[in-house]
Formats: C-alpha cells, sequence, structure tokens
C-alpha cells in the first residue's frame, strides 16, 4: 500500500487511521484455573461421618449385649412365684357370701367376690344377698366386698365355709364398705 504524500515540505501522513480505539497495552493470559478441593473435603466428610456412626453402632450393640446379661442375670435370681396347691379332684368346700343391710342399708351399689383368681361383680344388688360356690381345697384368697348404695345404714358382710363363718366384717356410714378375705381354703 502506497502511502499519500503530503504537501512538499512535510512529512508523508502514514498509515491510513484504523476504526475504533487504538489498541491497548495486552494484559497476561489468565493462570489456569486452581483445581478444587471440594470432592476432596467431601470425601473426608464422609469417612468421618461414617467412623462416627460406626462408633456409635458398636457402642450400642456393646450396651445392649451388657443390658441383656445383666437382666438375665437378674431374672435368674429370681424367687419363684410361690404355687397355690389347688387339688381339683381333692376335697372340696362350700363357700357361701352373704350380705345383709340394718337401719335403710337395703341395697349394695357394688358386690365383688373372688375365688382364688376368678373375680365376679353385680351392681345394684338387692340386700340380704348370698352365693354359693364349691371350691377345691387350697383355694387362694377368697374375699367379699360389699358397698352401701344408701347414704346411711349398716351393711355386714360374711363368708361360711362349710356352714361356719369363718370371716364377718361390718360398715356403717354413708355409702360405707364392707371387705372379709380368707387367704387360703383348708388351711
Amino acid at each position: 500500500m502506497a502511502y499519500q504524500q503530503g504537501p512538499p515540505g512535510q512529512p508523508p501522513y502514514g498509515p491510513p487511521p484504523g476504526y475504533g480505539y487504538p489498541p491497548q497495552p495486552g494484559y497476561p493470559p489468565q493462570p489456569p484455573p486452581k483445581k478444587s478441593n471440594v470432592g476432596l473435603i467431601l470425601a473426608v466428610i464422609g469417612v468421618v461421618l461414617l467412623l462416627l456412626l460406626g462408633g456409635c453402632f458398636a457402642v450400642v450393640v456393646v450396651a445392649a449385649n451388657k443390658g441383656a446379661e445383666e437382666v438375665n442375670k437378674a431374672i435368674s435370681q429370681l424367687t419363684p412365684f410361690p404355687s397355690f396347691p389347688v387339688d381339683a379332684d381333692g376335697p372340696k368346700h362350700e363357700v357361701v357370701f352373704e350380705a345383709e343391710g340394718a337401719g335403710g342399708a337395703d341395697s349394695a351399689g357394688n358386690i365383688t367376690y373372688t375365688s382364688g383368681f376368678d373375680l365376679k361383680q353385680e351392681a345394684g344388688v338387692s340386700l340380704p344377698f348370698t352365693k354359693s360356690q364349691q371350691l377345691a381345697e387350697g383355694t387362694p384368697i377368697v374375699s367379699l366386698w360389699v358397698q352401701n348404695a344408701a347414704d346411711h345404714g349398716t351393711v355386714t358382710c360374711r363368708i361360711k365355709v362349710d356352714g361356719k363363718t369363718v370371716r364377718q366384717a361390718k360398715s356403717t356410714g354413708p355409702y360405707g364398705v364392707c371387705r372379709v378375705q380368707v387367704d387360703s381354703l383348708g388351711e
């Protein structure tokens, strides 16, 4: 490309002007991106968590085994519950539960009677009350509870075994409760 000549006595014009801004000095190239340690950090955290969880699991398992050993040891040292010798084919006893009222106590709000582990309950019962049962020798805990349904009067409760009164009690007053118990038949 030829440069234009200027008027005589002057230097030539030079290259034609460029478009836009004159070129700036260059920047140094950017350094390569640093390698990220995020993966390594997450891996280390994961390993630490696994170790902690494994340690906790081991502690729980050891404690549970120790606890089970202690429970088994305690159970083996327990005294067995006493059994009540009941001979179903042996001698029988006639047991009579009786309740009566006086002085206005003409009904029981609740009557509960037991023979062994058999519990029976009746409500709103007129007095006098009588129930009879044939029970085996050695039957544990024969009892009678009677609650007066009135706010006055006296209730009497008794247990008879083979025709003889073995326990008797009275309760006077509003809604009074009378209770009698025989620990075991035939003893």
